[in-house]
C-alpha cells in the first residue's frame, strides 16, 4: 500500500499480478539455486528438532515449519524466480533452529563443561 498507493494495486508489471499457480519452471528454478540447499537444511533440522522433544522444542520446530509452509507456498506459486527471495526466511529460520538447537542441552551441558565442579560426598 506505501509504494503503490493502494493494496490492490503493485508497482510490478502485469506478470506480477497473475493469480498464484504451480510452475515447472520456478519449480525447477528454485531447486537448481542455493535456496534450495539452505531449505533442505532448515526442514531436516526442524524435522530433527520437532523429534528431539526435549522442553519447548516441538514448539520451535512447531513455529519454523509453520512459517516456512507459509512462505514456500506463497513463492512457489508466485510467477517470478528471483534468487534472494526465500533467503530471508530460510536465515531466519536458521537462526531460530541455531538457538533452538543451543538451548536443548541444558543442565546437561553444563555437567561436562570443561571446569565442573567438585561433588560433595
Amino acid at each position: 500500500m506505501i509504494n503503490a498507493g493502494s493494496p490492490f494495486s503493485t508497482t510490478y508489471g502485469s506478470v506480477d499480478a497473475v493469480p498464484p499457480e504451480l510452475n515447472a519452471g520456478v519449480l525447477l528454478s528454485y531447486l537448481v539455486d542455493v535456496q534450495f540447499t539452505l531449505l533442505a537444511i532448515s526442514v531436516g533440522w526442524t524435522a530433527w528438532l520437532w523429534r528431539s522433544d526435549r522442553g519447548r522444542a516441538r514448539g520451535i520446530a512447531l513455529l519454523v515449519a509453520v512459517n516456512l509452509a507459509v512462505n514456500l507456498i506463497f513463492f512457489m506459486t508466485h510467477p517470478i524466480f528471483t534468487p534472494y527471495y526465500i533467503i530471508p526466511i530460510e536465515m531466519l529460520s536458521l537462526w531460530t533452529l541455531l538457538f533452538a538447537t543451543l538451548d536443548l542441552p541444558g543442565k546437561r551441558a553444563a555437567d561436562r563443561a570443561a571446569f565442573p565442579q567438585p561433588t560433595n560426598a
